[in-house]
């Protein structure tokens, strides 16, 4: 009888041992999925602060500008025509360039549910400060006209000014679709396996898994997958309060993302597993 219950005493110790060893590792996993969300969260923070400051010295440097024109003076001496010509140009050019930054910070505003409401008031108070500063300039311009002050190639050199500003924009546009661009991919096992994207439980472990296989799309924009299944179960991690996977009135799977960048905050891939 005693051998019998010392047995007993050792299963049960080796089922809570298990047990304890299972919820470890899932504490571990989910530890780490937030350290993901934190640092991706910080570093959107530290670029944000990062262009402030950028923008603020844009327009400390626009009020020395300023500071330098005088137009009496242009009027009478070539390099004080230089000297004027070489200020606006750069007025110009600083201006739009914080122009596109502050659209840049409130466009990562809208999206960065994480950033403070004092951040909010600073980018409020940035957009104040830039309409502000293009009215200033609009006066001057109109001073410019009224004393038929004359700079040379100034119309030219703002005109490629402008088509190189909107070469930068179209870059920025690039990077910003490039940094919300997924992939996802919906097969069943043995078609998964056969393009080396699920080997032995893992996913996308290969080096040679086929990514032709995925599906480009915007995070911003993609907000259901439609399985066409009736049976399908996500097989890379993402946060599981940031989407749904629910069956329609046809009795198939749809993925419905709730909150894109939680949902993609761990893996930019997606692979549905279907049945």
């Amino acid at each position: 009888m005693k051998k019998y219950l010392i047995l007993i005493m050792a299963a049960t110790a080796m089922f809570v041992s298990c047990q304890n060893g299972t919820k470890q590792k899932a504490l571990i996993s989910q530890n780490d999925s937030l350290q993901a969300v934190i640092a991706e969260r910080d570093a959107a923070l530290n670029e944000m602060i990062s262009t402030i400051n950028a923008v603020e010295e844009g327009f400390r440097a626009i009020n020395e500008a300023q500071g330098r024109i005088n137009l009496n003076s242009a009027t009478s001496e070539v390099s004080r025509k230089e000297t004027l010509q070489n200020d606006i140009l750069f007025i110009h050019e600083t201006l739009a360039k914080n122009k596109a930054q502050i659209e840049k910070l409130t466009a990562e505003l809208s999206k960065n549910k994480s950033a403070s409401k004092q951040m909010q008031q600073i980018i409020i108070k940035l957009q104040e400060q830039l309409e502000v500063k293009s009215k200033e300039i609009e006066e001057l311009n109109k001073m410019l006209a009224e004393k038929n002050i004359y700079i040379s190639q100034l119309d030219s050199t703002v005109t490629a000014f402008k088509q190189d500003n909107i070469e930068k924009e179209q870059t920025i546009q690039q990077q910003d679709d490039m940094l919300n661009t997924v992939w996802y991919a919906i097969g069943t096992k043995s078609e998964l396996k056969n393009e080396k994207i699920l080997k032995s439980g893992d996913v996308l472990r290969e080096t040679n898994a086929n990514l032709d296989y995925f599906t480009k799309a915007d995070m911003r924009e993609l907000t259901t997958v439609n399985t066409y299944a009736k049976k399908a179960k996500l097989l890379t991690t993402h946060p599981s309060d940031s989407y749904k996977l629910e069956k329609d009135a046809n009795k198939q799977y749809v993925l419905t993302i709730t909150d894109a960048n939680k949902f993609w905050s761990v893996s930019r891939y997606l692979v549905i597993q279907v049945r």
